[in-house]
């Protein structure tokens, strides 16, 4: 099977556990020598197979690097380990669940071949949002519920508000809608770096 890694833990000396998102399930799984192994990193694609124990752990067996030519980009893969690592924390309690968050993974994977990091993580992040039913209306504040104006402040988990009301990052209605419209490439850069500034304080 593949799967994306979404979290290495040290245990002993050598050993890893580590968690591992598949189409339909996320594994927690444990891996004999695992820092002998240049493959076993966060946010690598891998594939592989569980040996399975009634007493024991899943333990995570023969791992081929899937590779992507932007892994070799330092930055791309910075941003997406990020992310990654908030993925994680998001989903940590879950076992089994839907397949829009491998083929979110996948989606990602891909257009980070020629798009920026941090304008692709936050399209993804948009549409995490929206399947989760989390996506922004921009019609009201969060706080005192009446209509948004102009400028925007928007805080973790891209709530909004009045800038009297929340504290957070500032931006115009208009961006914001092209944000929630998924046409992130008319943001600013500088945009574009507060929002996903605000992304990492978490999902």
């Amino acid at each position: 099977m593949q799967g994306y890694i979404l979290h290495t833990q040290k245990v002993r000396e050598e050993d890893l556990l580590i968690k591992v998102l598949t189409s339909n399930h996320l594994y927690t799984l444990y891996r004999f020598y695992g820092a002998r192994h240049s493959i076993i990193h966060l946010g690598n694609k891998i594939d592989f197979y569980i040996e399975k124990d009634l007493r024991e752990i899943g333990k995570l067996r023969d791992p081929i690097h899937l590779g992507f030519a932007w892994e070799k980009e330092m930055q791309k893969r910075y941003f997406w380990q990020q992310f990654l690592k908030l993925l994680h924390t998001h989903l940590k309690d879950i076992g089994s669940l839907e397949s829009f968050y491998f083929e979110l993974l996948e989606e990602g994977s891909m257009r980070l071949l020629k798009e920026n990091p941090k304008r692709t993580i936050l399209a993804l992040y948009i549409k995490l949002l929206s399947f989760e039913g989390r996506n922004n209306s921009l019609q009201n504040c969060l706080i005192c519920e009446k209509p948004l104006s102009e400028e925007v402040c928007i805080t973790r988990g891209f709530v909004c508000g009045h800038t009297h009301c929340i504290k957070g990052e500032i931006l115009s209605f208009s961006h914001l809608e092209s944000l929630f419209s998924l046409q992130i490439e008319l943001l600013e850069d500088d945009e574009v770096d507060k929002l996903f500034n605000v992304l990492m304080l978490g999902l």
